[in-house]
């Protein structure tokens, strides 16, 4: 029997998969609202740089995989260019989609630098 609506009760825990992954801040540009045209927020590129999730299965990793993250309210401007390095996400979200459920569409409340030692700039 095929049921409709079950991927609404689906959780993605943006938090669990983020933890042991460290991002790489690689660029930012508008995220624009697809109907109005208008600007709501930055769309940041990120790079996972190094992945120790345990998946469960050896060999796995998302280690050099793209993510595009969008924070509302953000400009991209904002962004002082001359300062990226690695960053922490606040309060991330996250919906997983597609074919294969192999997709992510992230968002975060915004973001905070991090050293490379792991402490807070």
């Amino acid at each position: 029997m095929s049921l409709k609506g079950l991927r609404s009760f689906v959780k993605f825990d943006a938090r669990e998969f983020l933890k042991g992954k460290q991002l790489l801040l690689m660029q930012e540009t508008p995220w624009m609202d697809y109907d109005s045209g208008k600007e709501i927020g930055a769309k940041l590129k990120t790079t996972i740089w190094t992945d120790d999730t345990n998946y469960g299965t050896d060999g796995t990793t998302n280690e050099g995989s793209e993510l595009d993250v969008k924070i509302s309210g953000l400009k991209a401007e904002a962004i002082d260019r001359n300062n990226r390095g690695f960053i922490r996400l606040i309060n991330p979200t996250g919906t997983v989609y597609g074919e294969f459920q192999n997709e992510l569409s992230l968002k975060a409340d915004g973001f905070d630098l991090i050293k490379q030692d792991g402490g807070e700039k």
